[in-house]
């Protein structure tokens, strides 16, 4: 079937803005359907066996679920070589995060990782603060304290829990308090294009009833929108389902002036507009958690085409107003102290340049992916504070350890449920762990073979580095995680030339698959194919037991090759770990244990490796003292030849959840599950 006929019939099936949707799907407008088509179809040179594919090419195999056409489509950014626009919901600042927000920042980080470090892109990654909302206003009450004192604690914590689990800091982290004058100006081109009202008491509502097509994103119907379910009841509003988009002020509030009289910005309208204030019209990515789509990312979509009034072209961006002639909008004195710290002049300049007149995407859309997470589940419901069933990031890390925690998250798929259980939590910490100790054994026999294994991972490094992707130009203004991939310039295309056969510590035949490279590449694979984080951990099994072979079998330590496929998966396994999250706590870090050598890795491998074994010990009602006692006690029994009394001690300890492992070095013990489970 050709593209044109293709295209002919979408172009008849699809009517944007009219409330007319497929049942079984919402068809995309024509143009991207072209492009989905030809993506899927297109012949791709296929990768050589045992090379790590370009960023170049794998940007070409990228594909994310896209919520607004139900399925899985290729990743286009809307500047082909960056820099990438990702938008991410952020939390709302009066409590500390609970493991909702923290999988949904797991997730999206994990993406900002693999479209900086895999991919190559630059990527302009904000993710907002809502600072002022009845929430805040009515915590801030019951404590006493003004809003701007108890969003700024909660601020400070939600950065706290996000560095525990290793989520980068995004480009961009607005304050919703600080783009006022940004909202006001968009509900006046909302009003001005006649989607919104303004009644008795100075609020302003959206009248949903006049954009056809309201609910594409999230397949709701008008009539499903009955006033009480998830829509505020209000006699003012003409339908149940109006939103507000301004707020009159009452007394005892914060309250900015406005063409409609003092007040403050409704929730929805905040994203829309600092998403056009900092990012422009179009934006490559927007996510949040599923329960976003309705109603808040539905109420986003419809303010958004409002504003722009449905299709027009959008003015020139880059800090010209967006309303003429209305006045200055700085927050009054009385209420100076709620109004939260601008962005910082720095942050500010850090904006993308927006091209001149650009349309919207496809003529309809500011949003071109749409990506949503799922929910945490406990006991077989949503996990939400409203149901008291939740449990925020700081109570779970008093039991485990932080990169436990992220395992956990990222041992289910993004979009699938995630059931939140001790169980799972031990399970990730036990695998984490020994995944950690397979690193530090790998390790420690390279700095056992002293230069010749530093060596080995240097040629290791140079064998896996993947060619880079064209860089961004100059006038590109981004924040990204760096990696030796992204940050180095493009190695030449041709892999090292491979070791003398033969000769010890080297492979034993050039033409041999690297098994770093296969890693890779499976994982690289597993990420482009919609962040498929369960395939990347389940992609880890086949090195492990490479690993141990190597390192425990009397086999594997005689290979000539040993020490080239020592480096190689050492090599290999931190680049997965970083894209993970899951490995040194930051890039200065890991830049000094990189300058360290081996030693330094060691060191690091090590303090994480204890930090497990004493999260482990809280759990288990256990101290390290006792543990050292009995290791003690076992030891003096075996010296004795009372293996009796040594066996019972360790079958004892096993039953507590310590398993003993004994080396050449001494004995050693690792975090298990206690006999009751």
């Amino acid at each position: 079937m050709s593209l044109n006929c293709l295209s002919n019939r979408h172009q008849q099936r699809w009517i944007p803005f009219t409330s007319r949707r497929p049942t079984s799907a919402v068809m995309r407008p024509v143009a991207h359907a072209v492009q989905a088509v030809q993506a899927a179809t297109e012949v791709r040179a296929p990768t050589a066996a045992g090379e790590v594919p370009s960023q170049a090419a794998l940007r070409e195999r990228v594909v994310l679920y896209n919520t607004m056409a139900r399925g899985k489509e290729p990743f286009r950014p809307l500047r082909p070589d960056g820099p990438v626009s990702m938008y991410v919901c952020g939390v709302t600042v009066y409590d500390y995060s609970h493991i909702g927000h923290a999988r949904v920042y797991v997730a999206f980080d994990t993406l900002y990782r693999f479209l900086t470090a895999g991919c190559g892109y630059p990527v302009t990654y904000v993710r907002n603060f809502t600072d002022i909302d009845d929430k805040i206003i009515a915590r801030a009450q019951q404590s006493g304290v003004p809003p701007s004192e108890l969003t700024e604690r909660f601020i400070a914590e939600f950065h706290k829990d996000m560095s525990s689990l290793r989520v980068l800091p995004p480009s961009l982290e607005p304050r919703a308090t600080a783009h006022i004058p940004a909202m006001i100006a968009a509900i006046s081109d909302i009003l001005a294009h006649g989607h919104a009202y303004v009644v008795e008491g100075g609020d302003v509502f959206f009248d949903v009833g006049s954009l056809e097509g309201y609910g594409r994103l999230s397949g709701r119907a008008q009539e499903d929108n009955r006033a009480g379910e998830r829509v505020a009841v209000d006699p003012r509003k003409r339908s149940a389902a109006d939103f507000a988009l301004w707020k009159g002020a009452k007394a005892g509030e914060p309250a900015w002036p406005s063409p409609w009289g003092p007040g403050r910005p409704g929730w929805h309208i905040e994203c829309s507009a600092m998403v056009r204030e900092l990012l422009g019209p179009v934006i490559d990515i927007h996510g949040g958690g599923r329960d976003l789509v309705f109603p808040h990312h539905e109420n986003e979509l419809a303010q958004s085409q409002a504003a722009c009034g449905c299709g027009r072209r959008h003015p020139p961006q880059g800090g010209q107003p967006l309303v003429a002639g209305l006045p200055d909008m700085q927050q009054p004195a009385a209420t100076a102290a709620e109004a939260g710290s601008p962005l910082p002049q720095q942050q500010q300049q850090q904006q993308p340049p927006a091209p001149q007149a650009a349309p919207l995407h496809n003529g309809t859309d500011f949003v071109r992916y749409w990506l949503h997470n799922g929910f945490v589940n406990v006991d077989s419901e949503k996990m939400s504070k409203s149901l008291g069933n939740f449990f925020t990031i700081r109570d779970v890390l008093c039991r485990y350890p932080p990169l436990a925690l992220r395992w956990f998250l990222l041992a289910a798929h993004y979009r699938a449920p995630l059931h939140y259980s001790d169980k799972g939590l031990e399970e990730a910490s036990s695998r984490l762990y020994y995944v950690l100790q397979a690193r530090a054994d790998v390790v420690a026999a390279l700095r056992e073979a002293g230069a010749e294994g530093e060596r080995a991972v240097e040629q290791a490094r140079a064998l896996l580095r993947s060619p880079s992707a064209p860089s961004p130009s100059p006038s590109s203004s981004t924040t990204s995680p760096t990696s030796s991939s992204s940050s180095s310039p493009a190695p030449s295309s041709q892999a090292p030339t491979s070791p003398t056969t033969g000769k010890k510590g080297h492979r034993g035949s050039p033409a041999s698959p690297s098994p770093g490279a296969a890693l890779l590449c499976e994982v690289l694979s597993a990420l482009a194919d919609d962040l498929n984080t369960p395939a990347v951990l389940a992609a880890l099994s086949g090195p492990l037991r490479t690993i141990n072979e190597l390192t425990t079998t009397r086999a594997g330590r005689r290979r000539p090759d040993r020490l080239v496929l020592l480096a190689e998966l050492h090599v290999a396994l931190g680049r997965v770990m970083a894209l993970l999250g899951l490995g040194a706590e930051g890039e200065q870090q890991q830049q000094a244990e990189e300058a360290e050598g081996l030693a330094g890795e060691a060191a690091a491998l090590e303090r994480l490796l204890e930090e497990l074994r004493a999260s482990a010990l809280v759990r288990l009602g256990l101290t390290a003292g006792e543990v050292a006692d009995a290791i003690r006690r076992r030891e003096q029994a075996r010296l004795a030849r009372d293996f009796a009394a040594a066996d019972a001690i360790r079958v004892e300890l096993a039953g507590r959840g310590v398993l003993l492992l004994d080396t050449p070095q001494g004995t050693a013990w690792r975090p298990g599950s206690p006999a009751s489970e």
